[in-house]
């Protein structure tokens, strides 16, 4: 557990690669996505016709998660579809989040005395790195299924066609509006999506960090439901960063089959 003179939003560079700087927020990430590997390859080595209780305990979550955006889609098909990215996201953020409550992580320190690991989520690189990851998808994907329909419901130049007289060029003016608005709402998700994930994991920090420096006395003992609260924290955002990536693909998917 970091202490409130320790505590700092700036990640440590651990050492270069080239001109490439590697700061412990990295090689968190980097060691959550090999330990998530190394997990995934278990599960499926060992999976069976008779399951282990693992095995029940990865199926259930899978089943959990999937009924949900079955829940959101309206089709099993849809979600099936889009399942491997949500729940992508969803799995590696939510350990990001706890990965440094792991027993003994935050021990690890380097000769000059700066921790190996630190929360990668908890650094604004990795929240804006997955948005960008997700931008792309709930854009391109709609995209491909039919470009001119994906852009014409942003740049909607087909309203003019439709002016009969003056009277009607108002609307069609306020229609070519909305589809500029839209553009900036894309802008906006953009930043709101990481914004949201980075606040939320370095305001638990700090606050357990703040709570733990008042006095020694509550160093063990009061930080310890701020810590269960993080922990809660940490998966909500995760389902949260997962669903609303998920909300954004399929209204952008459903705004280009429904384009007229």
């Amino acid at each position: 557990m970091s202490s409130l003179a320790d505590l700092k939003l700036a990640p440590d560079v651990l050492f270069n690669v080239g001109p490439v700087p590697v700061t412990n927020t990295m090689t968190s990430a980097f060691a959550v996505s090999i330990l998530l590997i190394i997990f995934a390859l278990f599960v499926r080595r060992n999976a069976g016709i008779v399951p282990s209780r693992l095995q029940v305990f990865v199926e259930l979550g899978i089943d959990l998660f999937m009924s949900k955006l079955v829940m959101i889609l309206g089709s099993e098909k849809e979600a099936r579809k889009y399942f491997p990215l949500i729940f992508t996201f969803f799995i590696f953020i939510l350990v990001a989040n706890q990965f440094t409550l792991i027993p003994f992580v935050q021990t690890i320190v380097t000769e000059e005395g700066l921790t190996f690991f630190k929360t990668p989520t908890a650094h604004y690189s990795l929240p804006i790195a997955l948005a960008l990851i997700a931008f792309f998808a709930w854009n391109f994907i709609p995209f491909i299924m039919a470009p001119f329909r994906f852009l014409g419901n942003f740049i909607k130049l087909g309203v003019f066609t439709r002016i009969r007289s003056i009277k009607d060029v108002p609307m069609a003016l306020l229609d070519f509006m909305l589809g500029i608005m839209d553009i900036i709402s894309e802008g906006a998700r953009l930043i709101s999506l990481p914004t949201r994930l980075f606040g939320n994991l370095v305001a638990g920090e700090l606050i357990i960090a703040i709570i733990s420096g008042l006095f020694f006395y509550t160093q063990f003992f009061v930080p310890i439901p701020m810590i269960i609260l993080s922990i809660l924290s940490g998966l909500v955002q995760a389902f949260v960063f997962a669903l609303l990536t998920l909300l954004f693909l399929s209204t952008n998917v459903r705004n280009v089959k429904n384009h007229n």
